[in-house]
């Protein structure tokens, strides 16, 4: 199976183009910069120009032609502005959605946030932007007819990962998760058959990654 990793510059997407190349695994990292594309291609990893705010609908569609699995690990963040959260989280992930579909991807893999509920909006306003537009993103990957797994992280951490985590559809309360261990979960969502139309939140736990993610396989 062949996978694009689509923001594989980010802080979850480098580790899994590493996991993904130590494994041999058959894959492109997505990026949106061209010297960007350079610095991965003089390490040795297949690289290709994938830029979700500005690329056509048509134009991702050739890009993705190929590929078995598209990983949606983009993210503009809470502290841009409404605008390009609007347009990269939302616009950006719909853009590849249709892609996905037009290109006849067998799975999309989409890195939400923690939660993506509307009982999540931030009152305050702080976030609200981001969850909205994270929220539909969701939405619409789950009506689009395209075959979908979604991830929802806890809190990103940079420690070191444990390969240790729980996954459940919703957690009371608040969790952690070092982003090695996201891009671990990542990396056995596109090795392996299952986890069709599968949604889930995941963090730090006591569970092998198998074991905990068994009731979505």
């Amino acid at each position: 199976m062949s996978t694009l990793v689509i923001g594989a510059n980010g802080g979850i997407g480098r580790i899994l183009v590493q996991q993904l190349k130590d494994a041999n695994e058959s894959f492109a990292a997505g990026v949106r910069k061209q010297e960007q594309v350079d610095e991965l291609k003089n390490a040795d990893v297949d690289a290709i120009l994938v830029d979700v705010e500005n690329d056509s609908i048509e134009s991702l569609t050739d890009k993705f032609k190929g590929f078995d699995n598209v990983v949606f690990s983009v993210g503009s963040g809470g502290s841009t502005g409404p605008d390009k959260t609007i347009i990269v989280d939302l616009d950006g992930a719909v853009k590849t959605i249709e892609a996905s579909k037009a290109s006849n991807v067998q799975k999309y893999v989409m890195v939400s946030t923690y939660d993506s509920r509307r009982e999540a909006f931030d009152p305050s306003g702080d976030l609200k932007p981001y969850t909205i537009a994270k929220h539909y993103a969701d939405e619409y990957l789950k009506n689009s007819g395209v075959n979908y797994t979604i991830v929802h992280p806890g809190g990103l951490l940079d420690d070191a990962g444990t390969s240790k985590i729980e996954a459940a559809s919703f957690f009371e309360g608040r969790g952690s998760i070092p982003r090695e261990d996201v891009a671990s979960v990542l990396k056995d969502i596109v090795t392996n058959d299952g986890y069709n139309n599968a949604e889930f939140q995941i963090i730090s736990g006591k569970a092998s990654i198998s074991d905990a993610l068994k009731n979505y396989k």
